[in-house]
């Protein structure tokens, strides 16, 4: 009998558990439909990632550019950002420009159909791939 009621609270709390795990990723998708993705805020906002650029951009070591700065908001406000948070900002903000400072674009794809001509740059890539060995050619026996 004592068997039987464990297994029974067993699965009401299993239950339980899947509802409140439903209910919390439902909570997670409102959140993120009002642009609310959750996790720690960013401690260097886009003004002061421009002005670390700048004094980047003149020399001006990342630890140094770390103590001009000071964080506006949240439980260290008015404190200095660390120097592996900046190095961090600064390495995606690299990452996400060009060196002509514009933010990388996905280059258009044309589609191609059956009956359009050949460009010349389509016409080199294929004489050159064709060139190529197969990868697997020397394994065939």
């Amino acid at each position: 009998m004592g068997a039987m009621f464990f297994a029974v609270l067993a699965v009401a709390g299993q239950i339980e558990r899947n509802y409140i795990r439903e209910k919390t990723l439902e909570g997670q998708v409102t959140a993120a439909a009002k642009g609310n993705h959750g996790g720690r805020p960013k401690v260097i906002d886009d003004d002061m990632l421009t002005f670390a650029v700048a004094l980047k951009d003149k020399g001006v070591p990342v630890p140094e550019i770390a103590r001009k700065l000071v964080i506006k908001t949240g439980k260290n406000a008015g404190k200095n950002p660390s120097v592996a948070s900046l190095y961090r900002a600064l390495a995606e903000a690299e990452d996400s420009t060009t060196d002509d400072g514009l933010p990388l674009r996905l280059k258009p794809v044309r589609i191609r159909r059956p009956e359009d001509p050949i460009t010349p740059e389509e016409i080199d890539l294929r004489e050159r791939l064709q060139a190529q060995a197969h990868p697997n050619a020397g394994s065939r026996s």
